[in-house]
């Protein structure tokens, strides 16, 4: 009997090592087309990802790893369609040479490696010109047009493009770098825009000459971090505070506009559904509900509900807590080239881009499901961890 109790006891300590050392290994964190990878596989990754980092940098490559493995996996199912492969000894070489075992987590980023090199030097690169009609851009953002025939009479006195850019864009990027755009290559303006690559700058741009400086030009794409509030108290209430309604807007000379409609006699919800830029109250027509001091939301909004009797508009409010779209472009060309060469960080950048959205446009073809949690992610995190201090 004694004998057989502890053959129990080591079994039962046993199951529990196995549970919670193995068999977390062998879950699931995510599959692609029948494709399983899990745990074991995450963790793998993981280490090799993380050779040389700070142990603090660890928890974001962790939160980007599921991406990377789907990167992966697509570059190396993808990748035939375009005539690309490696073979088996290239793979087995890349491992040698690089000292990682024969595993199939090294194999396979190996193979993606490979893969990824040859997709950019021999299909892309030959895809991006090696010279193309550029422009060389300054620009800056305003919230009016009455603001930027301002700026434009500053310009036409001498001032510092530069520096008005500064001080009067409400764009982030152009705001940033003062205005400075640089070379904008055509074709490829989406490549360094960023969030301005849908917006109307590349357009302006290309149709003006050097020394040249647009018209004041709307465009409402353009997301800037300010809006102007027009704000009225419905009722107040001791307990509840004040029920209020309101519409946020792109301009204040927008915002005067609608508020003298409002005065005029317009409909405020009709108003509201139609112009106001807060995505939270549009559809109500404007309806804030109840706000008392100390509630959520904008400073600007509770402060005005609060001080505003009943059946008072406010005059427009600048909140520069919110994000609103709409804006005036003021665009000038230094200069232009129909046939500048494109350097070597340019062409690189560009065939990343190539390359990123092609991976992109392949992801939608095969069917992704993620079970990766919080708590195994902590997991996997802690014993890379660990394994670094053996």
């Amino acid at each position: 009997m004694g004998a057989l109790f502890f053959v129990l006891i080591i079994g039962y300590i046993g199951y529990g090592y196995y549970d919670e050392q193995f068999k977390p290994l062998n879950q699931p964190v995510m599959k692609i087309d029948g494709a399983v990878f899990n745990m074991d596989y995450y963790i793998k990754l993981l280490e090799l990802y993380t050779q040389g980092q700070d142990t603090t940098e660890i928890p974001a490559t962790a939160d980007n790893l599921i991406e990377v493995i789907e990167y992966g996996e697509i570059i190396r199912r993808s990748s035939s369609d375009l005539g690309f492969a490696v073979s088996e000894e290239e793979v087995n070489s890349e491992l040698k040479n690089s000292g990682l075992p024969n595993d199939k987590v090294y194999r396979d980023t190996m193979s993606s490696m490979l893969l990824a090199s040859r997709l950019l030097q021999n299909y892309f690169d030959p895809k991006v010109p090696t010279e193309c009609e550029q422009v060389k851009v300054k620009a800056l953002f305003v919230e009016s047009e009455e603001i930027a025939e301002i700026v434009a009479d500053k310009l036409s006195a001498g001032d510092d493009f530069s520096s008005l850019a500064k001080e009067y864009s409400l764009e982030s990027i152009t705001k940033d770098k003062s205005g400075d755009l640089g070379w904008l290559p055509k074709d490829y303006t989406y490549v360094f825009l960023g969030d301005l690559a849908d917006s109307l700058l590349k357009d302006i741009a290309f149709n003006l000459e050097p020394g040249m400086l647009s018209e004041p030009t709307y465009d409402g794409s353009v997301t800037k971090g300010i809006g102007y509030w027009l704000v009225e108290v419905i009722e107040k209430d001791e307990a509840k505070g004040s029920h209020a309604r309101g519409i946020l807007l792109g301009s204040r000379q927008e915002a005067e506009e609608i508020g003298a409609r409002i005065e005029a006699g317009e409909d405020f919800g009709a108003l509201a559904r139609e112009y106001s830029q807060d995505s939270a109250s549009r559809e109500q027509g404007g309806d804030l509900g109840w706000i008392k001091q100390g509630g959520i939301g904008s400073r600007v909004v509770i402060g005005l509900a609060l001080q505003l009797e009943p059946g008072v508009l406010s005059q427009p409010v600048v909140d520069d807590s919110v994000q609103a779209k709409g804006g005036y472009w003021l665009v000038e060309v230094v200069d232009r080239d129909d046939s500048r060469e494109l350097d070597n960080e340019t062409r690189s950048t560009i065939k990343m881009r190539l390359f990123e959205d092609w991976v992109n446009e392949n992801r939608g073809k095969y069917s992704v499901e993620t079970y990766l949690t919080e708590e195994q992610k902590s997991w996997a995190i802690n014993r890379v961890l660990k394994d670094r201090e053996q």
